[in-house]
């Protein structure tokens, strides 16, 4: 990771932001009903940067047997969103982030229909999608190093 980029944080500061999405991402996956309770809960560190991207892998006990029983959940600066347990990995998953989050910006961008989508609760605005395209870059750039 750039130096430039992680500035003076420490250890610590590190582990305090890792909980605070950990805590983000735990409530985001509470809200859903199909959640009946959380069994286990994993961080993809080499994917997650400090306040801004956090990658997280929980077990859950689904409220019914059509729901997966793992869900990826991706929080930070930027639309938090789940994803099934079909990414098998923590890269696979933000590649997959970055793709649902590029199809959002591009029909925003050409003015088309977000209807189908990926659920975005941000407003349907150029300067939204110029935000959100800056963080897919630098996800990309920084984390996948692929750009």
């Amino acid at each position: 990771m750039d130096e430039e980029l992680i500035g003076n944080l420490t250890e610590m500061d590190e582990i305090q932001c890792l909980l605070n999405l950990y805590n983000e991402a735990k409530a985001y996956l509470e809200e859903f009903d199909w959640c009946s309770r959380i069994i286990n809960s994993w961080n993809d560190r080499e994917y997650s940067f400090y306040d801004k991207v956090g990658i997280f892998l929980f077990e859950i006990e689904p409220a019914n047997p059509n729901i997966d029983d793992f869900v990826w959940i991706i929080v930070g600066d930027l639309p938090t969103v789940y994803l099934d347990k079909s990414a098998s990995s923590g890269a696979e998953a933000v590649e997959i982030y970055c793709e649902l989050m590029e199809d959002w910006i591009e029909r925003v961008v050409e003015g088309k229909s977000i209807a189908n989508c990926f659920p975005i609760p941000n407003e349907p605005t150029l300067k939204n999608a110029t935000l959100l395209k800056f963080r897919t870059k630098f996800i990309r750039e920084h984390l996948l190093n692929t750009a």
